[in-house]
């Protein structure tokens, strides 16, 4: 535990030394203050965040993986990477200890938006259990991001690489399982199973459910469990690195 608390103390700081993080959350806060101002903080319209966290879970799709695409990636580049393998830490603790400074950040990049919610309990009603949920629909959509975002950093030492394998797997994820549930080239009991299983694991719908205030533990156990598996596959793709 140790080790994991010193590496993502190391890397949280990292963050908040690059000019990339501060340009990232300006640009984020920028674009949330004018979705408020345009769409949410208008006299007469419901009390939400909706708009906001819509916006942020698609958002996080293009910052996570810029979050994370160094976290290994860099180590690899500047040959660093076999110091830390050498070190009395385990490859899980590494990933880990990456992981949770990602995530530190992510929450610091959110937090402003708790000005929001200021605003509307000043001039409205606003649905606390309905913010609750699409704040935490939000963290579990970066969380999976970022696990997916560190697991292709271990496999290429380029940024850049690391990046865009992220964001199109996940663009083609989403467009795949739109255009299954689109198509009508597959028999009707083949389409039939088809919807269900995509229904099931599109993590666009399960995100939507959060934006407007719908908690679903199966949502929960989906993302929590695929966060998990990214993170596990990290260790394992970091692991293999010891043995090349």
């Amino acid at each position: 535990m140790r080790a994991v608390t010193a590496i993502a103390g190391r890397e949280l700081r990292a963050y908040f030394l690059s000019p990339g993080g501060y340009v990232i959350g300006a640009l984020y806060v920028l674009v949330n203050g004018w979705l408020f101002v345009r769409y949410v903080f208008n006299s007469g319209d419901p009390a939400t965040l909706r708009p906001v966290f819509s916006f942020s879970m698609l958002a996080f799709m293009l910052i996570c993986p810029a979050i994370t695409m160094r976290v290994i990636s860099e180590e690899l580049r500047l040959g660093t990477i076999e110091m830390l393998l050498t070190a009395p830490v385990r490859s899980a603790d590494i990933i880990v200890g990456k992981y949770l400074a990602a995530l530190g950040f992510l929450v610091v990049l959110l937090s402003p938006t708790l000005v929001f919610v200021g605003a509307l309990e000043m001039y409205g009603r606003p649905d606390y259990g309905e913010m609750l949920c699409g704040y935490l629909g939000v963290l579990l959509a970066g969380s999976v991001y970022l696990a997916s975002g560190i697991l292709a950093s271990t496999l290429t030492s380029s940024q850049v690489v690391a990046y865009l394998t992220t964001v199109f797997f996940w663009i083609i994820m989403l467009l795949a399982t739109k255009g299954l549930l689109q198509t009508d080239l597959l028999p009707m009991a083949w389409q039939a199973r088809v919807d269900d299983l995509v229904i099931a694991t599109d993590p666009e719908l399960k995100l939507r459910d959060f934006a407007i205030g719908l908690f679903d533990s199966a949502n929960f156990v989906y993302f929590g469990s695929l966060t998990v598996v990214l993170l596990i596959a990290s260790a394992r793709s970091l692991e293999a690195r010891r043995w090349l």
